[in-house]
């Protein structure tokens, strides 16, 4: 590890950092390299921040794991890093504007010392739901954050699917050449996907919120007149079978749609077609020779 004036070189990257009274502010950095780990100390010194857009469209990024001692994330510190999936930071950290704003592969976001659930919900902030206020929460992960993140969702359960695309037009995206219809379907699997993700991620949840997540994918599942349950479901959990049995559980999956359901699925979902088969057989098969008998 070799520092010069501003610069530190770990391995493959050269960290571009600052000297402040308190500690150091990480500012940007260069090389190659999917994983970045920010060291503890520079030039003996605490790293206390990450610099206002230290890592704006850093595109190679897919992991980042910081110091204890990292207590600020400036404003766009990793707006539009499209591949970043995990940020690690067990330290209580604060956030300014726009920190993961477009990094739209989240998948955990562990600030602080938060449950697993809590580390995956707010990942979801990042892109998924416009909250900016539940990531910046320094309440993060506790009983009261859990209960804020369902309103929010609930909230946007009830928002009508057009008024994303007329929020575009009104923003000057009049050429954004997408119809509407396909936004409004577009936020549909969005709402979908955020219940699914609650659903599965339990923590804290109570039977209200529990009931009304469930009954947004019922009502999208296949064989309604919009199915982006179900789309989301073979789409983006495609190979997380407790989300098919989950989905089961709830009554998205029954007699009347199973059919349409395994005709949907290709050889690229073995497993959940395998599932499905099953669930057939345990459910609804053996039912139909009690009824002959019956007879």
């Amino acid at each position: 590890m070799e520092q010069e004036n501003g610069k530190l070189r770990l391995q493959n990257i050269i960290l571009y950092y600052i000297v402040q009274n308190e500690g150091v502010d990480v500012t940007g950095w260069k090389g190659g390299g999917s994983v970045l780990t920010v060291p503890e100390e520079i030039e003996g010194l605490p790293v206390t921040a990450v610099g206002r857009k230290a890592f704006l469209r850093s595109d190679m990024l897919e992991r980042v794991v910081l110091p204890q001692t990292v207590s600020r994330l400036e404003d766009y510190a990793f707006a539009q890093c499209g591949r970043l999936r995990e940020v690690l930071s067990p330290g209580k950290v604060s956030l300014g504007a726009g920190v993961f704003k477009g990094c739209r592969s989240m998948e955990r976001l562990a600030l602080g010392n938060v449950l697993p659930d809590a580390q995956i919900l707010l990942a979801a902030l990042c892109c998924r739901m416009k909250a900016d206020y539940l990531l910046s929460d320094m309440e993060r992960g506790s009983n009261r954050w859990f209960a804020r993140w369902d309103q929010r969702l609930r909230s946007f359960l009830m928002e009508n699917d057009e008024e994303s695309y007329h929020d575009l037009v009104f923003c000057g995206e009049e050429d954004i050449g997408i119809r509407m219809q396909d936004q409004m379907m577009d936020e549909r699997k969005q709402k979908a996907y955020l219940c699914f993700l609650r659903l599965m991620n339990p923590a804290f949840l109570d039977e209200a919120g529990r009931e009304a997540f469930a009954a947004y994918l019922c009502n999208h599942t296949k064989g309604c007149a919009s199915e982006e349950a179900w789309q989301v479901l073979r789409e983006q959990f495609a190979d997380q079978i407790a989300c098919y049995r989950l989905f089961a559980e709830i009554g998205g999956i029954h007699e009347d749609n199973l059919e349409g359901m395994l005709a949907d699925l290709d050889e690229a979902h073995a497993e959940a077609r395998a599932f499905l088969i099953r669930y057939k057989e345990e459910n609804f098969q053996k039912r139909d020779v009690f009824s002959r008998f019956a007879l």
